[in-house]
């Protein structure tokens, strides 16, 4: 079943636009009972709509949607998606964070480029982690921190964590221990953002945060590049403040050719890429449908964003 067949069985008539044109979608939106949507939505948008009840975006977060005020007084839901593809996240996570601690990127281009056996030739080894037994800093503890914790216990890590928004309690039941944002910063060998980006946390980590960092840190990012100051963190590999740091989002996307980030031999940089899976892709497409049909038959949907306009509803 897809999700036109999904909103067709509760009396949906389904309107789709071949491509994201804002004006054009005012004009098709305006009367529509619902929306879904890519998260990124300008006030104005939000604004034109006259009788929506839903709009269904399929991301994790909503950065990309402004006006969510508006959308809270007109009685507008804004649903998401936060766990469909955590389990995604969580793996890249890992998967990038034991990359760079073993150094694989820089090796096997060191061995493309034909120099295992080469006299004088010497492979990139140095400051290789031993990962197991060492400390990993989470620097939010949503769905996503929570399960890099599980998987990373069985390294027999100390696992710290810290996220303002989660009691010490729920941090200990998950593995972690509660500590300040400084005390991750000083006493982590590897630093994994996981938090969301707001006013709050753009920037969240800037030249005095590297700082406090380990030298022999790493600084694993799977969530959104602007939590990071981009220039200080490359002025920190380059001086060798930290160690290295693995990626999959960057300031701007996509990144740019001559970004030194890319020319840094103790960097890895993946396309932002961490959701992706043939099973989290089908999900991600019929759940909105779904948090659509919820919302249209009366009901309340499985994750909404502006929690509070559930106080203006009706819903079961």
């Amino acid at each position: 079943m897809g999700e036109r067949d999904i909103l067709e069985r509760i009396g949906c008539a389904v309107v789709v636009l071949p491509t994201w044109d804002e004006g054009a979608a005012i004009e098709a939106a305006r009367d529509a009972d619902a929306v879904i949507c890519p998260p990124h939505l300008s006030r104005r948008f939000i604004e034109s709509l006259e009788r929506c009840r839903i709009i269904a975006c399929s991301s994790m977060g909503m950065d990309g949607v402004h006006g969510i005020d508006v959308a809270t007084e007109k009685g507008i839901v804004l649903s998401h998606v936060p766990d469909v593809f955590a389990d995604e996240v969580a793996m890249h996570t890992v998967t990038l964070l034991l990359t760079a601690a073993r150094r694989i990127v820089a090796s096997a281009a060191w061995v493309a480029a034909g120099n295992w056996g080469k006299p004088g030739a010497r492979p990139p080894h140095e400051h290789i982690h031993r990962v197991v037994g060492e400390t990993l800093g989470l620097i939010g503890f949503g769905n996503v921190g929570r399960r890099v914790a599980q998987r990373m216990r069985g390294f027999d890590m100390t696992v710290l964590a810290h996220d303002p928004f989660v009691s010490a309690e729920v941090l200990r039941e998950h593995g972690a221990r509660p500590a300040t944002l400084g005390q991750v910063l000083q006493d982590a060998d590897f630093v994994c953002l996981m938090a969301p980006l707001n006013a709050q946390t753009r920037h969240m980590l800037a030249a005095r945060e590297f700082r406090l960092m380990k030298r022999e840190a790493i600084l694993v990012n799977t969530a959104r590049g602007e939590l990071v100051a981009e220039s200080a963190l490359i002025a920190a590999l380059q001086t060798g403040a930290i160690l290295g740091a693995a990626l999959d989002v960057t300031e701007r996307e996509p990144i740019d050719p001559d970004n030194p980030l890319l020319a840094l031999p103790n960097v890895v940089v993946t396309p932002h890429m961490s959701s992706l899976s043939a099973p989290a892709s089908v999900e991600r497409r019929l759940r909105p449908a779904h948090e659509v049909a919820a919302v249209l038959t009366g009901h309340r949907p499985r994750a909404v964003w502006n929690r509070a306009v559930l106080e203006r509803l009706a819903l079961r």
